[in-house]
């Protein structure tokens, strides 16, 4: 599929099946607030979602104790360990930060496109409605006209008539 046709690719929904025609009359919207504000991911922090976990490699050493040599070792490696794995850690949560600014970036950029789509949209379809509005004032101006059309022409067909019958047709 072609990047324009992708773009401008339609889909058929109640909208616009009627021929273009609104699918409601304004009263109906699906603008409810649970889903206006529902988060973007089901694991998104927000206050109804918060989460305070964190990270704890070691234990807690409640009391005063006494560690062996090959404990005092092992912690030794596992905080040089924990030192590149939290350097990098720290490398990985700012591309985060920026990933997720640039995820900001996109949807609001966005939202405020479907937001100017929405009202261009108003626009035309208020200016659809001044037209029918326009084209209804007009229909009785049509209707005389028609009246007029029709009873010239029947006065044309009596007139003929008459000169018909005046010649014996």
């Amino acid at each position: 599929m072609g990047l324009l046709k992708f773009i401008t690719r339609k889909k058929l929904d109640a909208s616009t099946e009627a021929g273009g025609q609104l699918a409601n009359d304004g009263t109906n919207h699906n603008l409810a607030t649970s889903k206006v504000l529902a988060a973007t991911d089901k694991d998104v922090i927000t206050p109804n979602n918060a989460d305070f976990s964190s990270v704890r490699t070691a234990p807690i050493v409640k009391a005063p104790r006494y560690f062996n040599k090959a404990e005092a070792d092992a912690l030794r490696i596992l905080a040089k360990q924990k030192k590149v794995q939290a350097d990098a850690s720290v490398s990985a949560y700012k591309a985060l930060k920026n990933i997720e600014d640039s995820d900001t970036t996109v949807h609001t950029t966005h939202r405020r496109y479907q937001s100017k789509v929405a009202r261009t949209e108003l626009e035309k379809q208020q200016a659809n409605a001044q037209l029918a509005k326009d084209l209804h004032s007009l229909r009785p101006h049509y209707a005389e006209m028609h009246s007029e059309v029709k009873s010239a022409e029947t006065n044309a067909a009596n007139a003929i008539n008459a000169i018909k019958s005046s010649y014996g047709c």
